[in-house]
């Protein structure tokens, strides 16, 4: 991707904020970006960077095309307004052998009936985990002020909750809107299956594997 010429420079300089500073809300919120956290080797209720900073500055230039904080804001907005996962609502409304394909390896792979993958019909958790994500990410690199990344991260944890059922669907979406978009589902299905039972794997303990026991979908 072509890198775009900014001005601003990103600060090194982030609180190093603990998962004990955090309230039940923050958390919870949190939460709803667990897949990818977890995914990426992150605490899934960290709130501080484990890395060099400016790893997560490339990131965000090299994959996302964002330099400075208004290009961040404009990025995460358009993923709380499902701008992304809106365009495959046609395609998973309507049913094929490929999309059934699909959604019998996301059962499989996250040990559920095939007629509970089927009830989901939107990829809205797509959008709304990296929402998550990447507003902590824009944060951790002085794009957002702590005070604007919550209230972002708020905002997709509220849209998820006000579009989704539960912890099921929006892991089901989130699978459906990534598969769909061209990822390989064996990438983060493992990942995503032991959020989804609270379990983490059989040897080694991970933090927080069960934040989708701790804290409710819907407030």
């Amino acid at each position: 991707m072509m890198n775009k010429k900014t001005n601003f420079e990103p600060s090194p300089n982030v609180p190093q904020t603990t998962p004990a500073l955090l309230n039940e809300d923050q958390k919870r919120a949190l939460t709803f970006g667990a897949m990818l956290f977890y995914y990426r080797d992150e605490e899934i209720l960290g709130f501080s960077p484990s890395n060099n900073i400016y790893e997560y500055i490339e990131g965000l230039r090299n994959q996302w095309e964002i330099n400075n904080p208004s290009e961040a804001k404009e990025t995460v907005t358009e993923l709380i307004a499902l701008k992304r996962s809106t365009e495959f609502i046609p395609l998973i409304e309507h049913p094929s052998l490929e999309l059934n394909k699909i959604q019998r390896q996301i059962g499989k792979e996250l040990q559920i009936p095939i007629n509970i993958v089927l009830q989901t019909k939107s990829a809205y958790a797509w959008d709304l985990c990296r929402a998550v994500s990447l507003t902590k990410w824009c944060y951790w690199v002085g794009y957002f002020t702590e005070k604007e990344a919550w209230s972002l991260i708020d905002a997709a944890a509220e849209k998820a909750a006000e579009i989704g059922k539960d912890w099921t669907d929006y892991t089901v979406s989130f699978l459906l809107g990534r598969t769909v978009q061209g990822f390989d589902l064996d990438d983060i299905c493992v990942e995503a299956q032991q959020l989804l039972s609270s379990k983490g794997p059989v040897f080694g303990k991970v933090a927080d594997i069960d934040v989708y026991q701790r804290y409710s979908f819907k407030k």
